[in-house]
């Protein structure tokens, strides 16, 4: 019986990560705010770190976060879009918005999942530290409500891939882990003028940093570098990564716009949540195949 349980729940663990995939390799799956009691800087102070810097010059990685996350922290809202690609599996991609007034930052986001042919679409909301997750016809159109705060959850043990809920917060968290952050130059991005860095990542302290287990670990690359572009007030506008994700090279691009927009976030109606089933009340005759 103890197996059976135990089974059944890493199932339903399964499912639920496979489904917030995109949202966990950018780290955009919290817990808590860790900066929370913080206050933000003046973002024309914080900028002059990175004032008057030459192709090739290198940036204190802790000054580059720091700058980064003051200029953030100044800007309230944002809307953020997001490509995974996963090689000869498909594509993940959506959009929606983020709260970084809310503590921890609050999120609401449409996807398209790469399953069940045409594709599937997904809504993901975080309110109140609280996932809620409809995967359409899947879910009974019905969000999936997932606590990672509750070990019984989907969710539960999923370690420090659960830390952050935003961009932000994978920068932040892969802080410790970065070796070196060089000025690449000036860039044209749709349009936009940003600055451009690269970041080269230690696989090692990346691992430790996101809880990695041992075999994600042992299929980490020899080297891990971060694509970042900031605008002109330092927060980040777009940020690209190449990760070996289910034996395959996956690409994530993730972009933020529109900062301080006015956006509303909630809870869905009650009536919309229910628990999310075990997996294998979800096949035909309620029995698993491979």
């Amino acid at each position: 019986m103890t197996r059976s349980i135990t089974a059944r729940r890493t199932l339903r663990r399964s499912l639920a990560a496979a489904a917030l995939a995109p949202l966990l390799l950018t780290g955009v799956a919290a817990c808590g705010n860790d900066d929370s009691g913080s206050e933000a800087k003046d973002p024309a102070a914080a900028a002059a770190v990175l004032t008057g810097l030459q192709k090739g010059d290198e940036v204190d990685p802790g000054d580059f976060v720091d700058t980064v996350e003051d200029g953030v922290k100044a800007s309230t809202t944002a809307h953020m879009t997001m490509k995974v690609g996963l090689g000869s599996l498909g594509e993940m991609s959506g959009e929606g918005d983020l709260d970084y007034t809310a503590d921890p930052p609050e999120l609401a986001m449409t996807m398209d999942l790469p399953m069940g042919g045409g594709g599937s679409k997904a809504e993901v909301r975080y309110v109140d530290g609280v996932f809620y997750m409809s995967l359409g016809n899947l879910s009974g159109n019905k969000f999936w409500k997932l606590d990672p705060s509750d070990p019984d959850s989907p969710l539960g043990d999923m370690g420090s891939m659960l830390d952050q809920v935003d961009p932000m917060g994978a920068l932040q968290k892969v802080e410790p882990a970065i070796d070196t952050v060089t000025y690449v130059g000036d860039d044209d991005v749709d349009g936009q003028s940003l600055d451009h860095y690269e970041l080269t990542v230690d696989p090692a302290k990346y691992a430790k940093a996101m809880d990695l287990p041992d075999e994600a670990k042992s299929k980490l690359p020899d080297k891990l570098t971060y694509d970042i572009w900031l605008d002109d007030e330092s927060r980040l506008a777009k940020m690209h990564m190449d990760l070996p994700v289910a034996g395959t090279e996956s690409t994530v691009d993730v972009t933020a716009s529109d900062w301080g927009k006015d956006v509303t976030i909630e809870a869905p109606p009650a009536d919309d949540i229910t628990e999310m089933p075990n997996l294998g009340s979800m096949m035909p005759g309620g029995t698993i195949a491979g």
